[in-house]
């Protein structure tokens, strides 16, 4: 067992103290541990899982919901140090990518040991400016068929209003810190990085071929079957090309750019 203290931020299905690689996972808005669970499932025996657990959702669903960016990431850091005493990697899909990447910006600060590789999953780059869209500020019925458009919470939810009234705001909250969120620095990271995208997801290609501006080693993009929301629907999938990942990581052998 562990001799770390549990964290409400973060949900370790198998605890192995003597992993010699972690994944981190960091859901989209709205979404929770659900998306990377069954992953657990196929990984090497040397990985552990750690999902980030975001309050508003699940076993924390009387917390209030985090819309601070800054707040947010700087908690979430302080959670994850002490497991950072491995090889990581880090896998953010959608505004999961874009914490994600905040949060190796403040690794990088703090002097502390980053990812070797980052999958910024189902996201356009961290320097796209989000503002025009303010999906969040949005009244209830335009809130909801903007989240229909989506295709990412299921119909019997939409449709539901009192679970929509519970809901909501935890929606809201993730939406503002989605669409307020833009980095602006010059600063790159030099961990691996590769680009996971939906075949059919309304973000652009070249939106998210420029997260390559922002690393420095090498790059790789990849094409998944679905839409926005491909971890979900082609989740095995999706699994199989991160343990792909993880066997070249294990193998020593780096991943080539694509262009």
């Amino acid at each position: 067992m562990s001799n770390l203290p549990p964290s409400q931020w973060l949900y370790i299905p198998k605890p192995n103290p003597q992993a010699t690689l972690k994944l981190i996972c960091f859901p989209y808005a709205g979404g929770s541990a659900r998306s990377f669970s069954d992953w657990q499932n196929t990984l090497p025996h040397y990985v552990e899982l750690i999902m980030i657990s975001m309050p508003g959702r699940g076993s924390r669903f009387s917390e209030p919901p985090a819309d601070c960016m800054d707040i947010l990431t700087n908690t979430l850091l302080d959670e994850l140090t002490p497991h950072l005493n491995a090889d990581t990697i880090f896998y953010g899909h959608s505004l999961g990518a874009r914490v994600a990447f905040e949060i190796q910006l403040k690794i990088k600060k703090r002097g502390l040991q980053g990812p070797c590789h980052f999958i910024a999953s189902g996201s356009a780059n961290p320097g796209k400016d989000r503002s025009d869209k303010n999906v969040y500020l949005l009244n209830d019925a335009d809130f909801i068929e903007e989240l229909k458009s989506l295709n990412g919470t299921p119909p019997a939810v939409l449709e539901n209003e009192e679970l929509m009234a519970l809901f909501m705001p935890v929606l809201r909250a993730d939406f503002k810190l989605a669409d307020t969120y833009r980095y602006t620095g010059p600063e790159q990271l030099s961990c691996n990085i590769s680009v996971f995208a939906g075949k059919k997801d309304e973000i652009s290609e070249q939106a998210q071929l420029d997260w390559q501006n922002y690393f420095s080693s090498n790059f790789s993009f990849e094409y998944f079957e679905g839409d926005h929301f491909f971890i979900d629907s082609h989740n095995e999938q999706v699994g199989q090309a991160v343990n792909n990942i993880i066997a070249q990581i294990h193998n020593g052998n780096l991943l080539t750019q694509v262009s």
